[in-house]
């Protein structure tokens, strides 16, 4: 059986710099409301309004990793050939064709790290043409992740595979 690693090219839901700047004023400003006033002193109206602002607020911080990031396209990745197909575009890499190929791994999706569906983690191709590829992809699980793993460290990758693990992951990526 070859091996074989496949996974979706995913677009994360990503909010403007505003609006993040003022959900996080106006959730911090609900908090102190709600928690750190006075309760008699509290306008009724109000304090419900805080309270629904909060639990949006709440939404957002914790309730955005259990929605699923939206699917553009496929990739994967065997011993001879990637595999790329996203918006129309159906590619196949031979590896004699790769240039490079880096890995931004931050963590597989579970219930321990922040999304059940899979972290940020990004991968960028190089062909010897010069053409690029940029993907945000999922790792779904730790035998998806071993899977990758691997196959990026196998004979046929280690001269052109390199990867950067970002300090909040979880579990480590070996590269050998």
């Amino acid at each position: 059986m070859k091996p074989e690693f496949k996974t979706e090219i995913v677009k994360t839901k990503e909010y403007s710099k505003v609006f993040r700047i003022v959900a996080t004023v106006l959730f911090v400003l609900t908090t102190t409301y709600l928690f750190l006033i006075d309760k008699e002193n509290q306008n009724i109206y109000l304090k419900y309004a805080t309270f629904l602002i909060y639990l949006i607020g709440i939404y957002f911080l914790l309730g955005q990793s259990f929605i699923k990031p939206k699917t553009i396209g496929v990739f994967k990745i065997s011993d001879n050939v990637i595999h790329i197909e996203k918006d129309g575009l159906n590619k196949n890499v031979p590896l004699n064709q790769l240039e490079n190929i880096y890995l931004k791994y931050t963590d597989y999706g579970s219930w321990s790290s922040h999304s059940i569906y899979g972290n940020k983690n990004y991968i960028a191709i190089t062909e010897t043409s010069g053409e690029k590829y940029n993907f945000e992809i999922l790792i779904r699980n730790r035998a998806s992740k071993n899977d990758m793993e691997r196959i990026l460290n196998s004979p046929v990758f280690h001269e052109k595979f390199d990867f950067r693990q970002l300090k909040n992951s979880r579990t480590e990526f070996k590269n050998s």
